[in-house]
């Protein structure tokens, strides 16, 4: 059975409606019309139709992705959670994950680099910390051991200095060697080595 396509809408940005000569309409985009040849065929074969509704979708989710890659920089292993989460299958999450990477908006090498800035920046984490939080992403060693000199000595030791700092200011009543106790787990659970901690420590008590 061959379908007619009756009108076109625009309803989006890149988005159009299409009215079949049976009733039916189809939701689809700019890119599939054009890699279909729609405006000049305006007529469906079954495996044509098939075509276009498979094409809509995978371009509906691609593009809910660089939505949800504008909010913030993401992880292949984010995006295809996130796909997994919209029941999308794996075949499709495969030609989705890799159209993304080919236009540049998926890079685990630029999202390592960007997180342990971040990190560094915004938060308590320490080295170890932030290359467990990296391996959760399923950043690879390689991709890691590439970006480990953004974590510099002088960073770490700010950043102990800072929380060190902070704790002796607000617990003035604390014994110090409680609070030296205290600081030491801290840091340790933040992801610190225990060797540079101590050695901090060991300027402040």
């Amino acid at each position: 059975m061959i379908l007619k396509i009756e009108k076109y809408e625009k309803i989006g940005k890149s988005k159009y409606r299409l009215y079949l000569n049976n009733g039916e309409v189809i939701d689809t985009y700019d890119e599939v019309i054009l890699k279909n040849d729609l405006l000049l065929k305006k007529e469906l074969d079954n495996y044509l139709y098939q075509k276009v509704i498979i094409e809509s979708n995978i371009q509906e989710h691609y593009n809910a992705c660089i939505k949800y890659i504008s909010v913030r920089i993401r992880s292949v292993k984010e995006i295809r959670d996130y796909l997994k989460r919209k029941n999308v299958t794996e075949e499709d999450i495969d030609y989705i994950v890799e159209k993304l990477k080919k236009e540049k908006f998926l890079d685990d090498n630029h999202f390592c680099e960007c997180f342990i800035k971040d990190k560094l920046k915004f938060t308590t984490m320490g080295e170890y910390k932030i290359i467990y939080e990296l391996k959760k992403h399923n950043i690879s060693e390689e991709i890691i051991n590439q970006n480990k000199h953004l974590i510099t000595e002088d960073i770490l030791i700010e950043k102990i200095d800072k929380i060190i700092m902070k704790q002796i200011n607000s617990n003035h009543k604390l014994d110090k060697q409680k609070l030296r106790n205290k600081l030491y787990n801290h840091l340790l659970a933040s992801g610190y080595t225990s060797s540079r901690v101590v050695e901090r420590l060991n300027i402040y008590f």
